[in-house]
């Protein structure tokens, strides 16, 4: 390889770089707007929810909504750090691992805001499957990091 296409290829490396890190801070600043506006509603709405009496009565769908809208604000600021993560120490594996979990808590989530009387028992089924092989995704990918750390590399 020549010293021009070396030259070259650091160039565009580091436009890249550069625009990469500007697309990364400007998801991290948008998402982060997103989780205060979603932070506040949950705010509003639980004011809403003591202020009218339904956590007296232990109203079952308030809980469910409420509960639902926590699960979004923690699957939101999960997925922000894995962004900001992604971008500060650059361990694609542990984006990976972040991501797998990510997904677990979002099927999750919809067991929980799912009114399960209300749901078809294939998307039930469909739901369950998802969470199976995320959860099989999770463990293979701790089996593989937890072995790489018990076995040292040999120079």
């Amino acid at each position: 390889m020549s010293k021009n296409d070396e030259i070259t290829k650091s160039v565009i490396s580091k436009i890249f770089h550069r625009f990469e890190t500007l697309i990364t801070m400007g998801i991290v600043v948008l998402i982060s707007v997103m989780i205060l506006a979603a932070f506040w509603g949950l705010i509003i709405e639980t004011s809403n929810l003591v202020l009218h009496g339904a956590f007296d009565t232990l109203d079952h769908k308030a809980f469910q909504s409420a509960f639902g809208m926590v699960m979004t604000l923690l699957i939101a600021i999960e997925f922000n750090r894995t962004i900001m993560h992604a971008y500060i120490e650059e361990r694609r594996e542990a984006i990976v691992k972040t991501v797998v979990l990510v997904s677990i808590l979002a099927v999750s989530r919809q067991f929980i805001v799912f009114e399960l009387n209300s749901i078809s028992p294939l998307i039930l089924a469909a739901l369950a499957f998802s969470l199976l092989s995320l959860g099989i995704v999770y463990w293979l990918i701790e089996r593989k990091s937890s072995s790489n750390v018990k076995s040292p590399q040999r120079d």
